[in-house]
This record gives C-alpha cells, structure tokens and sequence, in this order.
C-alpha cells in the first residue's frame, strides 16, 4: 500500500468557518492514479482552536493501475 499526504490551506475569515480550497481537484488528480481520498488530518491551527490547514490522507493499493 502507498500512502501520500498533500496539505491544504483552509480560507479563514472570523466572520465565517474556515473553508478548504483545492481539494476537490487534488483529489480527483489521485483518483486518476488510482488513489483514494482516506480522510483528512488537521495540521495547523489558529491561536484559538480554528484548524487552518489539513492533509488529505490518499491510499494506493499495491497492484493498482495508475
């Protein structure tokens, strides 16, 4: 099994919850290599809690096409 991680920046306003950007293209991008979307780690945060960036976890099984 192969295991990427890519980090994404979450668009952070304090009127609104943060938002991701990008994610739906990377992970469309992987799912052409045959990867899947596992889930998402939170990785940076703000001064009071609000998460500002993750990594999407994508998994390739051994003996997939891509």
């Amino acid at each position: 099994m192969q295991t990427e991680f890519v980090t994404l920046d979450l668009e952070n306003s304090p009127a609104r919850n943060a938002e991701p950007e990008g994610f739906k293209p990377v992970i469309c991008e992987y799912a052409e290599k045959s990867f899947t979307c596992q889930g998402f780690v939170p990785v940076k945060f703000g001064p009071i809690g609000k998460t500002l960036a993750i990594s999407l976890v994508l998994q390739k099984l051994q003996g997939s096409d891509g």
